[in-house]
């Protein structure tokens, strides 16, 4: 199942997500947790702010999952300044 969400994100999302708030929640849920698991899938996102958000995040709650979209939103604009 696994294997399967990783090929379909690495076709998807990750290649063509240039802001981070088009990035699907069920691919920043998956990608959080790859992190976290030692699979390192976060990094692979293009787009730096999103890791360091889902890092600081990860500290703070059980699940990267529970990041709200709204949430991802204002941190994207603070963080290019628009």
């Amino acid at each position: 199942m696994h294997k399967i969400i990783a090929i379909l994100l690495l076709s998807s999302s990750m290649g063509y997500a240039k802001y981070c708030w088009q990035i699907k929640n069920d691919d920043k849920r998956h990608l959080c947790e790859s992190k976290f698991e030692g699979k390192k899938a976060c990094w692979q996102i293009k787009n730096s702010d999103m890791q360091a958000y889902c890092e600081a995040t990860a500290e703070h709650k059980r699940s990267c999952w529970k990041i709200k979209e709204n949430d991802l939103k204002q941190m994207c604009r603070a963080e290019r300044g628009f």
